[in-house]
């Protein structure tokens, strides 16, 4: 556990935790996000707890469980969860208890799967008791165990989960475990150069902040997640990729599988070689990989690119590492579903409901129908085989009846005329 308490300003007697103050911030990019909390007491005293985050976070609800007043406690808990939830990362800087939760949620911050329940009640304006209420309604399960989960006294099982997710209208995932950022150590633009500390070329890959802490915090997609996931964003307005991250696994080495895709290369120069030989730094690049009979060269991915100075980022280079992006993600518009369900009206449901009732009879009634046609083909081909076997019967019939016919024809004559007048007839 990395945090440490402190006491600031300790005063006898016993007292209760009456305010806190939250301050997040980030030393660096590999350092993680740091968090600290000053408790004053109703005696005078002031607890800070200082270190990772999380670990700031489970302590001080350890901490505030210890009123004597549960019912204060709880309301405690769900105040400093609101707070603490709405604390962003910035360089040292402090929210004071007070506002709402308003649009801003970050549920990064939040560890226990106690914690993060109680973060979806706080999201979805709901309180523990309508929680329980709704549970014990439904009969799934008592008022007092839906209260030990929002405490933590008990673990949340898998099946319960997926219970409190149909009430709160969001993914069970997040009631167990945490959502997944990693900083955007990067920006890129494919069409304009870019100057900072020096001109970024078009495609060249550059450090947009002075601070790390006002890095770019983006939001992971779950089956993408990998401990060396990098991310990227394209800054290009007028660009098909403008505003979209780029995920990529970190490579040491060239992938053979990223040849003509979408990529993030890195070269070795001398930027200065007049004033030391030996001075080396990475540039970083993104674009399309290609590599034609030993030659590298990087292409830029917009399509609508015409100037074939500009459709080349870079020709044969020389690459130290070439990792194939996995996933371009626009990470402004990446909403769970859950929370798109959660904001639309009651009554869209029940038409909807509706709608999918109606569908359903029509199904029924065209899996009823086409059986019914099946029978009535199967019949009918049973009667077109009776009627074939029938005409064949009948033309074998006509047959035989007509050859019968002419062999006593043929007797009559001869009987009438012989077989000599017959010749002469024929003859004549």
């Amino acid at each position: 556990m990395v945090y440490r308490i402190k006491v600031t300003k300790d005063a006898p007697g016993i007292g209760t935790i009456k305010s806190f103050i939250i301050e997040k911030y980030q030393n660096s990019l590999l350092g993680g996000t740091k968090a600290e909390v000053t408790f004053s007491y109703s005696n005078g005293r002031i607890v800070e707890i200082n270190g990772d985050e999380k670990e700031v976070f489970h302590t001080s609800i350890d901490r505030i469980k210890l009123k004597r007043n549960k019912v204060e406690a709880e309301k405690t808990i769900q105040e400093f969860i609101k707070v603490f939830s709405q604390t962003t990362v910035g360089a040292r800087s402090r929210r004071q208890q007070k506002g709402s939760l308003g649009e801003y949620y970050n549920p990064f911050s939040i560890g226990k799967p106690s914690n993060l329940l109680n973060a979806a009640l706080v999201k979805r304006d709901l309180s523990t008791k309508e929680l329980a209420n709704q549970m014990a309604r439904d009969n799934e399960q008592k008022e007092t165990t839906t209260y030990t989960h929002t405490t933590g006294s008990r673990a949340i099982s898998r099946e319960v989960a997926i219970k409190y997710a149909n009430i709160l209208k969001c993914d069970p995932v997040d009631l167990m475990f945490n959502k997944l950022t990693i900083p955007v150590w990067g920006k890129v633009n494919l069409m304009e150069p870019v100057p900072a500390d020096k001109v970024y070329a078009p495609g060249e890959i550059y450090t947009y902040y002075h601070d790390v802490a006002d890095a770019e915090i983006s939001l992971v997609p779950r089956d993408l997640w990998r401990s060396d996931i990098k991310a990227i964003k394209v800054d290009a307005k007028g660009t098909m990729f403008h505003n979209q991250t780029a995920f990529y696994y970190y490579k040491k080495n060239n992938d053979e599988a990223a040849l003509n895709k979408l990529c993030v290369v890195g070269r070795i120069i001398n930027p200065h070689p007049e004033i030391d030989r030996d001075y080396e730094e990475t540039e970083y690049y993104f674009g399309v990989y290609e590599n034609i009979r030993g030659k590298s060269n990087l292409i830029n991915p917009d399509p609508f690119v015409d100037d074939m100075e500009q459709k080349f980022i870079l020709k044969n280079f020389k690459p130290t590492f070439v990792a194939p992006v996995v996933a371009m993600v626009n990470t402004d518009s990446l909403v769970d579903d859950t929370d798109k369900q959660g904001s639309v009206p009651q009554s869209e449901y029940r038409k909807e409901e509706r709608m999918r009732m109606h569908l359903t009879n029509l199904k029924d009634k065209l899996k009823k129908q086409e059986i019914e046609n099946d029978e009535f083909h199967k019949q009918a081909d049973k009667i077109h085989e009776e009627i074939s076997r029938l005409h064949v019967e009948m033309q074998k019939k006509v047959a035989e009846e007509i050859e019968d016919n002419i062999m006593k024809d043929n007797l009559k004559v001869k009987k009438i005329y012989g077989e000599r007048d017959i010749l002469k007839l024929i003859k004549n």
